[in-house]
């Protein structure tokens, strides 16, 4: 079966994607993808990604942990979404909750993000031209190929193309300026800086101000700027949360082993297990 698909996926690969990337680049029209039944949208930029999304039914990766979060989040809550890339999650964030304040430092993504809020008349995301970590300072953003991987560090996720300054600040700080007290929703996707993130939040987190916290381990990107796993977890456990999946497994404070994928910390596992949702869509 697998040799029956390799002419097909090479044909695709070097000559029916790359056609499909021209038409686009020379394109007049902004493309998108809706999902009328969650409300996403997504800029379609090359031939690759359309196929993909007509393939998988889906607009972009997060789908299934947005299917399974959705019941956790209320008309009034205040969400961070640190690493908003190209704005799809934050605009699916503005049409539940109250206000968004949306950290993307690359300035592609923040055109995206603007493009995406004018087109959907969509008033209550503040978009940071920021990157959040652990103090306030200036670092060097190595843009990736491919625009959801860009970092603060030199990840292995695709390769480097440039490298930017931009400025960096905690979430304690950005909260403390802006007079926010508490965060419901805390969503990060940092590309391996999800420690620096953590770190940063470091008095809301001694609070119990933040009431849940999405964040993606990936072992090996972590191992390529010699980080780990193990102590993402163990800064939520010292702050006195639980951790869950997104299937809703407890995850123990003692985990050696430590899957990549998509977790959730929160001050009751056992409860918010309860409220979570199922999807269509498996977890990645």
């Amino acid at each position: 079966m697998y040799g029956l698909k390799t002419p097909g996926r090479i044909f695709n690969r070097f000559i029916l994607f790359p056609i499909l990337d021209r038409k686009i680049a020379n394109s007049d029209l902004e493309l998108f993808v809706h999902d009328k039944n969650r409300g996403l949208m997504r800029t379609l930029n090359y031939g690759e990604r359309l196929n993909w999304t007509l393939d998988t039914g889906k607009v972009c990766d997060a789908v299934p942990w947005l299917d399974r979060i959705e019941p956790l989040l209320s008309k009034d809550d205040i969400v961070f979404d640190v690493g908003a890339n190209m704005g799809i999650v934050a605009n699916w964030f503005a049409q539940r909750c109250k206000h968004i304040h949306a950290f993307e430092p690359h300035p592609g993504n923040i055109a995206t993000i603007k493009s995406q809020q004018e087109l959907r008349n969509i008033d209550n995301i503040t978009l940071h031209n920021i990157a959040l970590g652990r103090t306030h300072s200036k670092m060097q953003l190595h843009v990736k190929q491919f625009h959801g991987h860009h970092s603060l560090g030199d990840v292995d996720n695709s390769p480097t193309i440039d490298k930017i300054e931009v400025d960096v600040n905690t979430i304690d700080e950005v909260a403390k300026n802006l007079g926010i007290k508490a965060i419901n929703f805390l969503k990060i996707d940092v590309e391996g800086f999800e420690s620096d993130v953590l770190h940063g939040a470091e008095n809301l987190l001694k609070n119990k101000k933040i009431e849940y916290i999405l964040f993606e381990l990936q072992d090996s990107i972590l191992q390529s700027i010699n980080r780990t796993s193990s102590e993402v977890f163990e800064i939520i456990f010292n702050a006195g949360y639980q951790i869950i999946d997104l299937n809703g497994n407890m995850q123990k404070d003692n985990n050696k082993t430590i899957p990549n994928g998509d977790y959730l910390a929160c001050l009751d596992g056992s409860e918010t297990a309860k409220k979570l949702a199922g999807s269509e869509f498996d977890l990645i």
